[in-house]
């Protein structure tokens, strides 16, 4: 049965104060009282299928009274539900008419008012969040305090849900599988409040002194947690201890997939999931449909499947991606003034002022930042990662919705990016994120070609034009990190990077220049990394100046060569002795805030990336044949901090 919005809206108002009386232990009569009073009052719309006869009224809100009565859970029986308890026949009904049962509500039965409710969930929204911890010694059903910790979450009450579920795990509580979807939850509450130290103690409490059951899924949170830092070694070591603990487990499917997806391997995760809806489905148990619908979803196409899976879970991403599919194809809407300025080389370039949008745009853009909450990140950052953007989303949507124009804005789109990027699920990236992105690139394309096709800086220094260099240099970070093991991915950075440094912002603001050179030796594009270095002579970093050397060593460019490894050399003293060391070892992060120019972890930082290119064409011999020198060398001046803020 569908209800009306306005049925709900008073239904949800209705049973939160309900929810307060049963709170306070009120008696029948007493609830029966209030109930009379209350329900004309704030939930009309209940009563307009009953006859306008005062006595059928007050016997239908008796009858009202006495099932939700029976069906809350009272804290003075232990927050469980009253059993509702019929007069004999011959009593005097307790509804007050003064008439006996028999003739008067024995006569009547009601069906569920409200369907399936959670009412426990109405009387812990009445209770301090300091009495919550009670909740843990009651007699409340574990599936009704998880609805309501979800319930909480899902509206932003992530306190209020890990003060109600966190004593459910306090010290001396005996951890049985009973209590793993509060595990679960708390997890997912933890994760959101950024109590990260807390989800792992919680993990290696249950792992000592958990049934096997509950360690089998503290391991599965663990594989998850592992996989999204990129160890995936660990997380794979972590899987199989779950699948040893509970094989029988159905979520070990979902889990192996979604984990193969992490480490990109794609065909395996089809072939897997494939595999995996097959045997859930011999099965024949209802309770998994939804579970081999995804499966058989991911195995067919897994960013489509998972993407899909993800919507499920969130109605505001569904929508979203909805809206995405049917925008506007990309067109110019803003204008810009164009200065002619000469860069270094004394060579005459132009660049681009400020992006103005038309006076339309303009003002759909003022009604956007009203609704869309204006979170910009800081100096060069490409994100914000404050999934608060999204308590608002049905507003912004709305909004959305009724404008598809706001999609050819430079500044909606940037929000749009950084929203979506805070939906760490798998499937979104490659669905809707990297999309998006590549939207607000193609916008940028378009309105640089309106200056007759010819090349157009792009400075981060203007503060209009950030919010269309963002997206892009957010795809270029993105595709970076994942060109170790997808060649489209690399490929595509390199073109992004390319763009940003060599012509729309050759100021470099977000560093990309030493991800490009590497990235171009592996493509063994030579010329393009000594063009890169000639771009940036003298740069802090070693990558510019030791693949430029590299890069000459490959096209057997003889002149100066030897100069220049010598130079080399002295300039970068800790990358070049790393790199020509028989057996270069690993080096522990200077700190948390920078990495020292000039430093070990520097050193080590290019050296684990790019010494098996040096392998590659023997150049590792040639260089210690030209620098094999007799003497001690004199002791590099300590390093400098170069800070990452």
């Amino acid at each position: 049965m569908t209800l009306s919005p306005e049925f709900e809206r008073q239904l949800s108002g209705f049973l939160r104060l309900a929810g307060k009386q049963a709170y306070a232990n009120i008696s029948l009569s007493d609830f029966m009282a209030w109930v009379r009073l209350a329900v004309p009052k704030l939930f009309p719309t209940l009563l307009r299928k009953i006859p306008d006869d005062p006595q059928e009224i007050n016997g239908f809100l008796g009858l009202v009274a006495k099932s939700l009565h029976a069906d809350f859970p009272l804290p003075a029986l232990g927050l469980q539900a009253a059993a509702q308890v019929k007069p004999g026949r011959n009593d005097a009904c307790d509804c007050g008419s003064g008439k006996k049962f028999k003739h008067c509500c024995g006569n009547q039965t009601m069906p569920p008012l409200f369907g399936r409710l959670n009412f426990l969930r109405y009387v812990l929204d009445a209770y301090p969040k300091s009495k919550l911890a009670n909740v843990a010694a009651s007699k409340a059903s574990i599936d009704a305090v998880a609805d309501t910790a979800y319930q909480w979450m899902r509206e932003g009450q992530e306190v209020r849900a890990a003060a109600l579920l966190e004593p459910f795990f306090a010290g001396g509580v005996a951890l049985r599988a009973r209590l793993a979807p509060l595990f679960n939850l708390l997890m997912d509450v933890w994760l959101n409040l950024g109590r990260n130290a807390k989800r792992e103690a919680l993990i290696e409490t249950i792992l000592q002194s958990g049934d096997r059951v509950l360690r089998s899924d503290a391991l599965q949170r663990r594989t998850t947690m592992l996989a999204d830092r990129g160890d995936h070694a660990a997380a794979w070591q972590a899987f199989k201890g779950a699948r040893d603990l509970n094989p029988n487990d159905p979520a070990l499917s979902f889990l192996e997939v979604t984990t193969l997806l992490s480490e990109g391997r794609t065909t395996e995760a089809q072939g897997r999931a494939q595999w995996w809806a097959a045997f859930l489905g011999k099965q024949r148990d209802p309770a998994l449909e939804k579970l081999i619908e995804a499966l058989r979803d991911i195995a067919e196409d897994p960013d489509s499947g998972m993407i899909k899976a993800t919507k499920n879970t969130n109605a505001h991403w569904q929508r979203l991606h909805d809206l995405f599919l049917a925008a506007p194809v990309p067109t110019e809407r803003h204008h810009f003034d164009l200065f002619l300025e000469k860069d270094e080389a004394g060579q005459t370039q132009q660049v681009a002022g400020a992006f103005v949008p038309d006076a339309k745009l303009r003002k759909l853009e003022a009604a956007w930042r009203k609704a869309f909450p204006q979170i910009k990140p800081n100096l060069t950052g490409v994100q914000h990662g404050d999934d608060s953007v999204w308590d608002s989303a049905a507003q912004w949507l709305d909004l959305l919705q009724a404008n598809p124009s706001l999609w050819l804005s430079f500044d909606v789109l940037d929000d749009l990016v950084m929203a979506v990027d805070t939906v760490h699920a798998a499937g979104v990236q490659e669905r809707l994120l990297l999309p998006m992105a590549e939207r607000a690139v193609e916008q940028l394309r378009l309105t640089l070609a309106s200056a007759d096709g010819q090349p157009v800086q792009c400075h981060w220094v203007v503060w209009e034009n950030r919010s269309a260099l963002r997206p892009l240099a957010h795809l270029a970070f993105i595709c970076s990190e994942a060109g170790a093991h997808n060649a489209r991915k690399a490929q595509r950075f390199v073109e992004l990077a390319s763009w940003l440094v060599f012509e729309l912002n050759p100021g470099d603001n977000h560093g990309l220049r030493a991800d490009l050179s590497n990235a171009l030796v592996r493509l063994a594009r030579w010329d393009d990394v000594i063009a890169l270095s000639l771009r940036y002579p003298g740069d802090m970093q070693p990558s510019l100046q030791l693949n430029a050397l590299l890069a000459a060593f490959a096209l057997e460019k003889s002149d100066g060569i030897e100069q220049d490894l010598k130079q080399a050399a002295k300039d970068y003293p800790a990358a070049m002795k790393m790199l020509l060391a028989a057996a270069p070892k690993p080096v522990k992060p200077d700190s948390d805030i920078g990495i020292a120019i000039g430093g070990k972890y520097e050193a080590w930082m290019y050296v684990r990336a790019m010494r098996p290119f040096w392998e590659q064409r023997h150049a590792l011999d040639w260089a210690r044949s030209v620098l094999v020198t007799k003497g001690k060398k004199a002791k590099p001046a300590a390093p400098e901090q170069q800070s990452l803020l």
